[in-house]
């Protein structure tokens, strides 16, 4: 039976269970011309032969594969813990198909009994006009608790139910506890690798039959490796279930329906792609909704009225029109307690959520009605004291909004300033649109969260947020031809300032969305990923807290200390002089260029300390940083036609007398190092194709080069070049380097880049000696070009730039 049900499922390997008592099979070949006794040699040739029979504990009903029999099916009997019934196929071909032919309520059903495996089918009810119809619906009147409904690889579609009528009645499968004294509930519900398509209301719902059914919870509950398209209103929705899970399941283009039944029936139009209500200790992971179109509520995911201890971990939505996550506040419905109850100790954490509060791409679209945000709350923020969290927890998350769009990250429908508090730490929100966030009456935490792009009124502050580029390999997916596609999109160059950035998170489920561990004591990472960015350099943020595998590059020893950090808690100390570190790497790639990036700062100013490598095959490459704060330093590298090695180093030059400190360093190969920037360092000696900034010129000298013979000379104020460079790759992000310096010590000369699609970035040097300028920016989605400059603000002397490049991080 498990090889049998092994080849159904598409050679999905089925987890060994218990030793099934022996039972008879029966069969049923509704293509066979005389109804038979229910054996293989005579098989029943319709449902009634079903229908008719109690089964027993062990008993199978097999269904012959490639035919189709029209009719409900309504078997009898119970099978016994072991010793489940189960039905299936037989023979070899499509799945057997059981149309209902438009027939009132559901395909398969199941009234107080339990022990059923149904598998392998494919199930229809299409009509006309929507009725209360299911798929498969399994109901609990018996004032007890039932055990074990399996429902799994089957094809449930065009079920014809009201898609705003009730859920479980209206469902691919629903399993139902109906209202009874003492309180029906079930255990052990399993819905697993099955597909549904344009199924109304919903794919999968584990209810009661309404409202107000008390406080028995339906226990063990999962549902897990679904797909679904096309719902006309929710995807998944538990109620009144405890430990119920919700994993790895991919819904999309739900919630475009919401026709009601008749007048004074159950009736509610607005709907989202997972969710829970009156629950405890819910997890929701591995889980894509997407493009889900519902104009009222509209969201991904929605932790509903009543819940308690739910965590969303590791899920990716996009494009849905409401947002990401809707947040109930509690409120009244008759006969149901504990929707007064608000729900508490929300963990909402490693999701990564894209373009959600707009359905732009999507083949259906809906009309928001309720407004959108990627953070969507119905009123205040629901806390509640004396949980595991008081206040909804909100970390390591990723949200990306594209340009062109408003939504917002952190929305209410109660307006800009609500009740309550929240905690938001460790996010990386990469806002290229204009949406804002509300704020709190109650004191709310925000904390080591990346904003980067635009940086609306009511962003909120955040003393250790990071406002750099994060890098992602593809955000957006708007590069087509990228290599990291889905939420893949949304790990990290090994450059990107969110590693080792985020602060220590208690309880922190133990790995990232990617399966990356993240440490219960060391800084991770901010954002959905956890990972190094395929850093080659190991220890490259020196936490650790020793030196290994670098090693010292001097007798003038360096050392590992828990201070002046740049990210997490340890950075490498040199001495005063002639001090420094070296990490030797090997199985490089001959004749391939390498992007080393690195932070650094000086004790003392004008001091000057060098992030370079050497032994690579080539000459010998670093940068100087004579800065207090932290500067980043970036050096391209490519190795020789047979060197397969390198050495990177940290050093502390000659002529000090104070320490140097380096951090974060990190060396990743590109696959293309092509400089994007027509006449980078003015060699032509003239200045096309760059262009004025201003009506104050700026000019191309045979003086102050960096290297070779010429560099930009500005005027003494408000005066520079811009060069428009094209051919970029939307949705891609790009490393620009440029030098600058200024003839008087303390006035400002800029090396920046806009109109890439994202907010204007730039960087400013004031010393009198070239200092190296590098700034990550990501295209938007439909931009492919980028205004990259130098610029002399306010002062009495000129500025120069030399040495310009643009390339494109793998």
């Amino acid at each position: 039976m498990l090889t049998l049900l092994a080849t159904l499922a598409g050679a999905l390997l089925v987890p060994a269970t218990a030793a099934h008592a022996a039972g008879t099979t029966y069969y049923v070949d509704c293509s066979a011309s005389s109804n038979g006794t229910g054996t293989q040699a005579s098989p029943w040739n319709a449902v009634g032969g079903v229908n008719s029979t109690t089964f027993a504990a062990g008993d199978s009903i097999l269904f012959k594969a490639g035919t189709t029999c029209t009719g409900q099916l309504t078997p009898g009997g119970s099978g016994a813990s072991g010793s489940n019934i189960s039905i299936s196929s037989y023979g070899s071909g499509a799945k057997p198909v059981i149309d209902a032919a438009g027939a009132t309520g559901a395909v398969i059903k199941l009234l107080n009994q339990q022990y059923w495996d149904i598998g392998g089918l494919e199930l229809v009810d299409n009509a006309s006009s929507p009725a209360y119809r299911s798929g498969v619906l399994a109901e609990n009147s018996s004032g007890g608790v039932l055990h074990h409904i399996r429902v799994h690889d089957m094809y449930i579609h065009n079920i014809a139910g009201y898609g705003g009528g009730w859920y479980s009645t209206n469902a691919g499968v629903g399993v139902q506890t109906d209202h009874t004294t003492p309180v029906s509930t079930w255990d052990d519900v399993v819905v697993e690798n099955n597909t549904f398509d344009h199924v109304d209301r919903i794919a999968v719902a584990v209810t009661p039959d309404g409202d107000g059914q008390g406080t028995g919870l339906t226990t063990n509950t999962v549902i897990r490796n679904n797909t679904m398209t096309y719902d006309g209103a929710d995807d998944i929705l538990v109620v009144k279930n405890d430990g119920a899970l919700i994993d790895g399941n991919k819904a999309g283009y739900g919630g475009a329906k919401s026709t009601c039944p008749p007048s004074g029936q159950y009736c509610n139009g607005a709907s989202a792609g997972i969710w829970m209500s009156g629950s405890s200790n819910t997890v929701v992971q591995n889980n894509e909704v997407y493009c889900h179109v519902n104009g009222a509520d509209g969201t991904g995911f929605d932790v509903d009225w009543g819940n308690h201890n739910t965590t969303f971990q590791y899920n990716y939505s996009h494009q849905n029109l409401g947002g990401f996550l809707l947040v109930m506040p509690p409120f009244t419905i008759a006969n149901e307690p504990t929707s007064t109850v608000p729900s508490d100790g929300t963990v909402v954490r490693y999701n990564i959520s894209e373009n959600d509060g707009s359905n732009s791409g999507c083949p259906t679209s809906g009309t928001q009605t309720h407004g959108a945000g990627v953070l969507h709350f119905v009123g205040g923020v629901p806390n509640q004291s004396g949980s595991s969290s008081a206040v909804p927890l909100f970390y390591n998350n990723t949200f990306s909004v594209r340009d062109g769009l408003s939504t917002p990250i952190l929305y209410s429908r109660s307006g800009t300033s609500i009740s309550g508090a929240l905690s938001f730490q460790n996010n990386a929100v990469f806002n290229y649109g204009s949406g804002n966030y509300f704020t709190t009456t109650g004191t709310s935490t925000y904390s080591n969260n990346l904003f980067y792009g635009n940086h609306p009124s009511r962003e909120p502050a955040d003393a250790a947020k990071v406002t750099a580029d994060p890098e992602f390999r593809n955000p957006g997916n708007a590069n087509t031809s990228s290599s990291y596609t889905g939420k893949n999109a949304y790990q990290v160059h090994a450059s990107s300032p969110v590693i080792r950035a985020g602060t220590v998170i208690s309880s922190n489920g133990g790995q990232d969305a990617f399966g990356n561990a993240v440490s219960a004591t060391a800084a991770p990472n901010i954002g959905a990923y956890n990972g190094t960015g395929g850093n080659l350099l190991s220890n490259a943020g020196f936490e650790s807290g020793a030196l290994s595998p670098w090693t010292q590059a001097s007798g003038n020893a360096s050392s590992v200390t828990a201070a002046n950090a740049h990210t997490g808690s340890d950075a490498l100390t040199t001495t005063a002089a002639g001090s420094g570190a070296n990490q030797a790497l090997t199985g490089l790639s001959p004749s391939t260029t390498y992007l080393l990036t690195g932070w650094a700062k000086v004790a003392t100013a004008g001091e000057t300390l060098a992030i370079g490598v050497k032994n690579f095959g080539g000459t010998e490459t670093y940068t100087n940083i004579a800065t207090t704060a932290y500067s980043q330093a970036a050096v391209l590298f490519t190795t020789g036609s047979s060197s397969t090695t390198a050495t990177v180093y940290c050093w502390k030059n000659a002529g000090g007398s104070g320490a140097g400190y380096c951090d974060d360093l990190s060396v990743e190969p590109l696959s293309s190092a092509t400089n994007a920037v027509t006449n980078p360092g003015y060699e032509t000696g003239a200045l096309t194709p760059w262009a004025q900034s201003t009506g104050t010129a700026s000019s191309v000298v045979a003086s102050n080069a960096r290297s070779g013979s010429y560099a930009l000379q500005t005027g003494v104020s408000a005066s520079g070049a811009i060069q428009t460079v094209s051919g970029l790759t939307a949705g891609s992000t790009y490393l620009l380097t440029g030098w600058a310096k200024v003839a008087t010590a303390g006035e400002e000369v800029a090396v920046g880049v806009k109109s890439f699609g994202g907010t204007e970035t730039y960087l400013r040097n004031s010393t009198t000696s070239y200092a190296q300028q590098p700034i990550f920016f990501t295209t938007g989605v439909s931009t492919t070009s980028a205004g990259v400059y130098c610029y002399k603000n306010s002062g009495s002397a000129a500025g120069y730039c030399d040495d310009y490049s643009l390339i494109k991080l793998s």
